[in-house]
C-alpha cells in the first residue's frame, strides 16, 4: 500500500529541534527569523513571515488584504477546505471557478468568462485565491493581467508548491500576486511538524501580517524578552 505521506526526519533534524527545546525560546525565538530569511532568499521575495499553520497564514493574509464581510472571494473548487474557510472567517462570500481539465488548477478562460458576467451584474470579487495543485503553478501571468482589468487582489495558495517554479521564477516570489502562502504540514514538501509561511513584496502588507500574527503587537516574543517596549496595532 502506498502511504498518504511519509516524513524523512534525519538525525540532524532531531538535533536541531533538541537545540531549540533546550534554548530559552520554544516559540518565535531566533530560529524563526532565520527560517523566514532562508525562505525569502530562496524565493527571491522581499518578506517572509512564519505562522503556526498555513490555515492561519491564509486567514491573516485575507485580513491584511482587506477582505471583509460581504466581499466576494473566488477560488478553485479543488483545494483543501482551509482555502475557502480563510475567506469565510472574514465574513466573505466564497464562490468557485471551474478548473482546467489538463492541470486541475483554476481555468483562466473560465475565470475571464465569469468576470465578464460579474462585471455586468456589478458583483466582482475583491480577491481571487489561486491554488497551485500538487506543486503545479496556475497561469499567474494571465491571472495578473485580469486582476488589473477587473481590480481584484491575488493570493497564491502554494501549500503544495514550495520549490516549484513558474516562468523561471520561484513560486513565492509574488511577481504576479500580492501574497503567497506555503504549508509545512507533515504531508507537504517540507515540514516543521506544523506551520505556514506568508511571502510578499509589499512592506505594508508584511507589517500588517506580522502584527496580525503577533496579536496586534508590533514585536515578536524575542523582542519582548530582549526588553523592547510593545505597542499595539491601534497605536
Amino acid at each position: 500500500m502506498i502511504p498518504y505521506s511519509k516524513q524523512s526526519i534525519s538525525e540532524e533534524d532531531v538535533e536541531a529541534v533538541v537545540a531549540v527545546l533546550k534554548s530559552d525560546f520554544l516559540t518565535q525565538g531566533p530560529v524563526v527569523p532565520r527560517f523566514e530569511k532562508c525562505v525569502a532568499d530562496y524565493c527571491d521575495v522581499g518578506h517572509a513571515v512564519a505562522t503556526s499553520s498555513a490555515t492561519g497564514a491564509l486567514h491573516i493574509a485575507c485580513l491584511a488584504l482587506g477582505v471583509r464581510k460581504g466581499d466576494r472571494v473566488w477560488m478553485s473548487p479543488i483545494t483543501f477546505v482551509a482555502s475557502a474557510n480563510a475567506a469565510v472567517y472574514c465574513g466573505a462570500v466564497v464562490d468557485f471557478v471551474d478548473i482546467d481539465p489538463n492541470t486541475f488548477n483554476i481555468s483562466i478562460d473560465a475565470l475571464e468568462f465569469k468576470l465578464e458576467q460579474a462585471l455586468a451584474e456589478n458583483d466582482l470579487p475583491s480577491l481571487v485565491i489561486a491554488v497551485h495543485l500538487a506543486g503545479q503553478s496556475c497561469e499567474m501571468e494571465r491571472l495578473h493581467e485580469l486582476s488589473k482589468k477587473y481590480n481584484f487582489r491575488i493570493l497564491e495558495d502554494a501549500s503544495h508548491a514550495i520549490g516549484g517554479q513558474y516562468k523561471e521564477s520561484k513560486i513565492g516570489c509574488c511577481k504576479y500576486s500580492d501574497i503567497t502562502v506555503f504549508s509545512f504540514h507533515p504531508v507537504k514538501i517540507i515540514t516543521t511538524g506544523e506551520g505556514g509561511m506568508v511571502t510578499t513584496n509589499d512592506s505594508n502588507l508584511a507589517e500588517k501580517i506580522r502584527r496580525l500574527r503577533d496579536h496586534g503587537a508590533a514585536m515578536t516574543d524575542l523582542q519582548r524578552h530582549l526588553g523592547a517596549r510593545p505597542y499595539l496595532l491601534a497605536d
